[in-house]
């Protein structure tokens, strides 16, 4: 098994510490972001990934992208230990809390939207930095108000 990510990239992160709660063996493969204006977007890179972001999961032929559909994958082809709860109403909740830092914090944050907002819509640093810390926050405030208002959260969530 081969993962191909960014040690800083948070998509990556959530899978690296999936394949460290199950216990799984896997190749570090290091896709810089930055160096030489972006290892993604290298002609091999994109062969596994036309999006040209990481993570990419490759187990034995099968390439994965999207960290959220990579962790399910584990889970449902190694199911020991499991990464979601036995019950669907569990299952449901912290799929939800996942999908809120994936899809509502996460890609507003990512290099990518940042350089754009300064790259080419000519946002100052300031701004951008005021734009970033908004969304954050916000997306960070409602994933805390939905761990406080639920008797299920514990030390690691749910």
């Amino acid at each position: 098994m081969k993962l191909y990510n960014y040690f800083r990239s948070s998509a990556s992160f959530r899978v690296r510490i999936a394949l460290a709660l199950k216990g799984l063996d896997y190749e570090y493969a290091s896709v810089h972001l930055l160096q030489g204006g972006g290892q993604q977007f290298a002609a091999e890179f994109r062969a596994m990934n036309p999006a040209a972001l990481v993570p990419v999961l490759d187990d034995d032929g099968t390439v994965l992208t999207q960290s959220l559909a990579i962790i399910e994958y584990l889970d449902e082809t190694r199911p020991l230990p499991p990464l979601l709860p036995k019950d669907a109403a569990g299952r449901a909740r912290v799929r939800a809390l996942a999908l809120a830092i994936a899809c509502e914090i996460h890609p507003l944050n990512n290099l990518r939207v940042l350089a754009y907002l300064s790259q080419t819509l000519g946002v100052s640093d300031e701004q951008k930095n005021a734009w970033y810390r908004h969304w954050v926050e916000t997306g960070l405030a409602a994933v805390e108000a939905m761990l406080a208002s639920d008797p299920r959260t514990g030390a690691c969530c749910h």
